[in-house]
């Protein structure tokens, strides 16, 4: 077999090489696309652009909706549309315009433990900080005592915006906090992502669900 001839064939095989390993990365990457979509947990994706800027995509039915936090802050009707997407409720239902631009402003800051700053929150202390500067109430530190601190609420169906959710993630014992928002969706800093929005429907959380609780609202 000639020299042209044998490096013709290489070129061939070397070419078709690439092709099937091309083809076989896509699919892969299709695959994990189409069952990320179909994951109910996955409401928003956090990615860091050039420069470091952490971006917040979410995913809503409906819309795509894309915050920068170096970005202005979107308007009140903005907050409205985005956040009722998300909760499947009517733009109208999303009245505590305070509220929802705390978690605008917030959504998204890492999970840091004994953290309640934007650098890193935990769970208790994004939710000490929130009732701070929304509600003005002064809530203890740790979830244990925000626990014992409220008057529970043990339906689902009573709970209402503002109400702290509940979770015994580890054991028996209380370990971890959110806020009730709508529609079974609340809000909080997850270990894994941070600030984000859940559903009390899902698997995870409707396992270790261990109530709700109202606390009481008062000007310090």
């Amino acid at each position: 077999m000639s020299i042209n001839k044998t490096a013709g064939i290489t070129t061939w095989l070397a070419a078709a090489m690439f092709l099937i390993g091309c083809s076989s990365s896509q699919q892969l990457q299709s695959s994990s696309t189409r069952n990320r979509s179909r994951d109910p947990r996955f409401l928003d994706d956090i990615t860091l652009e050039g420069g470091g800027r952490a971006t917040v995509e979410t995913t809503a039915s409906g819309g795509r909706y894309r915050n920068r936090r170096t970005d202005a802050p979107i308007n009140g009707q903005g907050l409205q549309r985005k956040y009722s997407d998300m909760l499947g409720i009517t733009p109208q239902s999303i009245e505590n315009m305070p509220l929802y631009s705390f978690i605008e402003d917030w959504y998204g800051v890492p999970y840091r433990l004994g953290g309640s700053d934007k650098n890193g929150t935990d769970c208790s202390g994004f939710v000490q900080r929130l009732y701070e500067q929304v509600f003005g109430t002064n809530l203890l530190r740790t979830s244990v005592e925000q626990f014992n601190n409220c008057r529970m609420v043990w339906d689902k169906k009573d709970l209402h915006e503002g109400d702290l959710v509940f979770f015994r993630t580890h054991g028996k014992r209380i370990s971890h906090v959110g806020i009730y928002l709508a529609n079974n969706f609340f809000v909080h800093a997850s270990t894994s992502k941070g600030v984000v929005i859940s559903s009390l429907d899902e698997d995870y959380w409707n396992r270790s669900y261990a109530g709700a609780g109202q606390v009481p609202r008062s000007r310090s």
